[in-house]
């Protein structure tokens, strides 16, 4: 199965789309628009099948909307700035710009040889002083506005990668992309205050298609909840304790108070006290632990007293204060107000160090309000023992309300919304990265460098040996001077998370090679938001978090007018294939175990469908199948193999059989325009057909729906042709009509073959260029026509299975057949019922309808309703939509199978084949009691 089997030459056809500029996008106002875009890669050198099957996805979309007339923008470009290949060059010597260039350069070719419709003229790469220039700009003008500033923190550092993390880049303690654990370590960083967007981020998630998983994800993340911020005096001193509650109705049920060990209040509370020792051992436990391994360890409550106390605000009441290893100081204001009676956290911890637990609602009006609490009591309730005549008796949000009226009357706390989301951590002190345009002056402090004098380029005279920031070696990028007073000063030498680079791309192509600015605003404007948006839904909580921020900030900086930068996301499922698993260990293996029993337990290892991935090694390479089979069979399997949201499994025998459908089809233009038979009725079932087909397959692309839409192109259309010519059809106008929609419809999915059909057709230019008419809707005729030929092929498949039964009984084969179509009163109480049920109403309420019709009058009341409630009530529900249209149609189903009694009779290899409607003067079989609509009597003989 090779280069014999390929008659498509796919490389001249992409030279053809190339040299006719077909992909390129101009700025056409005067047509509709259509931004389609990938998540643009990191360029590591290979092309994996997770790309094939990504990009698969969006150049079908781009393919069908330019077909359907759009001025479609489909750009690529590489997000290449990256610790990957700063690593590289530790590990093996170079340059990470050399390393990043022969990489583009390797993955670019093989994205070009799959044929992709991209507009290469728009290609950007992160690296590029020329895009990388504007990223310094944006940062110049959100520090000039407040939105981005330097601060002392805690951040998280890998000591892997010798780099701070944000807190999204952190997976269950470690480092996301080296795994490497991570911990707690402070430093001078700089920050983005995404959290002034939050509630615009967090509003604009219902003005966008964004899959409900990733709108879950993100308001998860942005962790807005009301409540109120509450402050405890200190005991004998000026100093407050403020926390924030979503639960301020439990505010008389605190009887503590918890800081985190790290909270700068602890430590002087205990200075120079007998609790200072006890304070300062938690303190060196957690205070350099990771908030993940914080998190962790929850479940193990520890914490000391501080053996001072808060003044309860409303009260007046002493309230110890203690440090919990459960609070954290980076979340919230690192104090929590402790409620045992109704929180469970605060329970378990009072249960552990004896602390009092007090009831101060209760779930019913009117309960015990001194029960004990066997656990905490955790919903709305009717508030009790406040010891304040004005609460108690108070409910749920009007209990809450009551408290922050209180405590606003008193100046002890306000109404506050607050949020999980942090700023955004951008330091990082790794060379491959945007430079920070900061100067460090030690008169003048942090200033930008003047915005004439960017791009800031990264200095190629570092030293790549693995120890700290290759920046810190340049003397050349370090000393300079101060743009404000002139004196020696320091360059920044931490460079931006690449999350920035990728925060503003897809504004970038609407205007890729102004060199002039950042992009035109008008052009920009014109071209988002970006339409249909393909990628993983790991990056849920990161990327499209930080890009709808980039693009709500820039939007108030006077860039643009765009609110949200995706308008509909789809996030493609992972490519699986099989691989080794230990069931005893529930443990996936690399395929190098394969044939031999777990290393772990020595048990025999089953198969598992796993993602594909490099340390698994079941990986399969796209160069390899594009070389063996042709791209256009690696993508018509890609579209084929699954729906793309969900998780799709490689599968060699089923690429080889997609294979055998390119091979059949690349006969389909031979066969097509060789018809030479005169006119037949079948003809304009076969052009219905087509026009059915048209609409099923643009709707399934409209929604996405790739795979339907490739079953419609691909396969269904290749058993209708087969059909059509059963049928006796075969005329060369209908051919060339078929041939010339069907190759549109080929055309999104396997565009190398489309254009073969295109060129045999004697089609003007480039398919790639052409724009489809628009499809016709279906007319009655139409449907009459599909509804009849439905029904023959119905009775073909009912007659086959009567028949092997029937034969038994007749000494013989059948060489005549009789067929009795139902009772014209069967069918007429069919349409009865069905229209009953159409109207919204009771199938029970019918009964009573048809003891008054007409229908069920005379000698044969009896049978009918008896018929009724024995077998058409129980069928009424069998039919699918579409046989309950064709009951309620006006086609007669006695005729439909008179009509094609030659071809039936053809078909079932019979000499005779007979119509008759049951109960007419014609039937003599018998046999019309058995007859149901759509399900007629078969008497062979």
């Amino acid at each position: 199965m090779s280069d014999e089997m390929k008659t498509t030459d796919e490389l001249a056809w992409q030279q053809a789309w190339n040299d006719a500029s077909v992909f390129a996008s101009s700025n056409d106002t005067s047509k509709p628009k259509f931004y389609c875009l990938e998540m643009y890669p990191y360029p590591s050198g290979k092309m994996h099948m997770g790309h094939v099957r990504n990009y698969s996805i969006g150049d079908a979309v781009a393919r069908f909307k330019r077909m359907k007339g759009f001025n479609v923008l489909y750009p690529m470009g590489f997000d290449s700035f990256g610790m990957p290949a700063e690593n590289a060059a530790i590990a093996e010597g170079g340059h990470p710009h050399d390393i990043t260039e022969k990489n583009m350069a390797s993955i670019t070719e093989q994205i070009k040889r799959m044929g992709f419709s991209y507009d290469w003229s728009r290609l950007i790469k992160s690296h590029d002083p020329n895009y990388y220039k504007w990223n310094q700009l944006f940062f110049t003008r959100f520090f000039k506005s407040g939105l981005a500033y330097r601060e002392f923190a805690p951040v998280n550092w890998c000591e892997s990668c010798s780099t701070v993390l944000a807190n999204e880049q952190v997976k269950a303690g470690r480092c996301w992309r080296c795994n490497g654990p991570v911990r707690q370590k402070d430093m001078s960083q700089w920050f983005i205050d995404i959290t002034k967007y939050a509630q615009q981020l967090l509003d604009g998630l219902d003005t966008i298609e964004f899959p409900e998983s990733v709108r879950l994800m993100q308001d998860d993340w942005l962790g807005r909840s009301e409540g109120a911020e509450i402050e405890f005096q200190i005991e004998d001193s000026d100093e407050t304790i403020r926390v924030f509650t979503t639960r301020p109705d439990t505010l008389f049920g605190v009887t503590f108070v918890t800081l985190a060990p790290e909270h700068p209040l602890a430590e002087q509370l205990v200075k120079e006290t007998d609790y200072e020792a006890d304070w300062k051992a938690m303190h060196d436990i957690y205070a350099n632990m990771s908030e993940f391994d914080r998190i962790k360890n929850l479940n193990k409550k520890e914490g000391v007293p501080l053996g001072r106390n808060a003044i309860h605000p409303l009260t007046g009441e002493k309230i110890p204060i203690w440090a919990g290893n459960f609070v954290l100081a980076t979340y919230g204001t690192g104090a929590v107000m402790a409620v045992p009676g109704h929180d469970e956290r605060d329970f378990d911890f009072a249960k552990t160090y004896n602390l009092p637990i007090q009831r101060v609602l209760t779930e019913n009006e009117g309960d015990d309000a001194s029960e004990e609490l066997e656990t905490a009591f955790t919903a709305d309730g009717y508030m009790v023992n406040s010891g304040l005549e004005e609460f108690d008796g108070h409910f749920g949000e009007d209990a809450r309300t009551a408290v922050i009226d209180a405590l606003e009357a008193k100046k002890k706390g306000d109404r506050r919304i607050n949020w999980k989301i942090r700023p955004w951590l951008i330091s990082r002190q790794r060379y491959w990265g945007t430079p920070i345009p900061i100067i460090h002056c030690e008169d003048c402090g942090a200033v930008p460098v003047p915005e004439e004098q960017l791009p800031v380029e990264l200095p190629r005279d570092v030293v790549f040996d693995g120890k700290g920031n290759p920046l810190e070696t340049s003397d050349s990028f370090l000393n300079v001077d101060c743009p404000e007073c002139g004196k020696p000063a320091r360059r920044e030498t931490d460079t931006m998370d690449t999350f920035v680079d990728s925060s503003w791309y897809f504004l970038r192509y609407t205007d890729a090679n102004n060199h002039d600015q950042w992009y035109n605003s008008d052009i920009a404007d014109y071209w988002m938001n970006v339409d249909f948006y393909c990628g993983g839904i790991e990056h849920a909580q990161m990327h499209l978090i930080y890009a709808r921020f980039y693009t709500k900030a820039l939007r108030d900086l006077g860039f643009h007018t765009i609110d949200e930068p995706f308008n509909e996301l789809l996030c493609q499922g992972m490519v699986n294939k099989s691989a080794p698993f230990c069931e005893t260990c529930a443990v996936t293996l690399s395929v190098d175990h394969a044939g031999s029993p777990c290393p772990h337990c020595d048990s025999p290892l089953g198969e598992r469908s796993a993602k594909m991935s490099k340390s698994l090694g079941n990986t399969v390479s796209p160069e390899q199948m594009i070389e063996q089979f042709g791209a256009d069979t690696v993508r018509l399997f890609i579209l084929f193999a699954a729906n793309p949201t969900a998780g799709m499994d490689w599968s060699d025998s089923a690429v080889e059989a997609n294979h055998r459908v390119m091979q059949q089809l690349q006969t389909m233009p031979d066969l097509l325009l060789g018809w030479d038979k005169a006119s037949h009725s079948i003809d304009s079932w076969m052009l219905a057909r087509l026009r059915q087909r048209l609409i099923q397959w643009s709707d399934a692309m409209d929604r996405y729906d790739l795979r339907r839409a490739v079953e419609c192109s691909h396969y269904d259309m290749v058993k209708d042709i087969n059909w059509y010519v059963r049928r006796g059809g075969g005329n060369a106008e209908v051919g060339r009509e078929l041939l010339y929609a069907w190759t549109h419809m080929i055309g999104v999915a396997t565009p190398h073959l489309a254009e073969d059909w295109w060129a045999e057709l004697g089609g003007e230019g480039l398919l790639a260029a052409h724009v489809m008419e628009d499809i016709a809707p279906l007319t009655d005729e139409d449907q009459a026509l599909l509804d009849g030929e439905a029904l023959v092929r119905d009775l073909l498949e009912q007659a086959r299975k009567v028949r092997s039964v029937a034969e038994r009984h007749i000494d013989g084969e059948a060489t005549a057949l009789t067929i009795v179509t139902s009772a014209p009163w069967r069918n007429e109480m069919a349409e009865m019922a069905l229209a009953h049920l159409g109207e919204g109403n009771n199938i029970k309420s019918f009964m009573g309808i048809l003891t008054q019709s007409d229908l069920a009058q005379g000698e044969t009341r009896g049978e009918r309703l008896g018929f009724w409630n024995k077998r058409m009530l129980p069928q009424v529900f069998k039919w699918d939509d579409e046989k309950k249209r064709i009951l309620c149609s006006t086609l007669n189903e006695t005729t439909v199978y008179a009509d094609a009694s030659s071809f039936i009779s053809e078909e079932l290899g019979l000499e005779s084949v007979q119509v008759v409607r049951g109960e007419s003067q014609e039937d003599e079989t018998g046999k019309a009691g058995v007859a149901m609509p759509l399900s007629p009597a078969f008497i062979y003989a």
